[in-house]
């Protein structure tokens, strides 16, 4: 399945040079014209909902959101994971799912998955 991603400020560049490798759509916070260095949650998520994206982010204020004010979290709570293992992870996780609809509001990215 091809997944839509926006990848906040705190995820590593390389993640989005996989992901996009791998076929899906990602956009970085930090290149978004509309978006950029420094942003607030709240634009991010308005933003991520306009395009349906899903958010993977090391911030947990994303996941204290409401869940229905958002399309999608993909929560890093291990900033110490480098992009290669978040790849598989995230790759692990988008297998388990028959489409995006079936993946929960807000997912973990953890080893668990490998």
């Amino acid at each position: 399945m091809q997944v839509s991603f926006l990848l906040d400020e705190n995820i590593a560049a390389p993640l989005a040079d996989k992901l996009d490798k791998a076929g899906h759509d990602v956009e970085r916070v930090v290149d978004v014209s509309e978006l950029g260095e420094g942003v607030d949650d709240t634009t991010i998520r308005r933003y991520a909902v306009e395009e349906n994206r899903l958010i993977v982010t090391s911030d947990d204020d994303f996941v204290r959101m409401p869940s229905d004010s958002h399309s999608g979290v993909f929560y890093v709570p291990d900033q110490s994971l480098s992009p290669h293992e978040l790849y598989h992870i995230i790759q692990r996780i988008i297998e388990a799912f028959p489409n995006r609809e079936a993946m929960d509001t807000v997912t973990y990215v953890t080893p668990d998955w490998l």
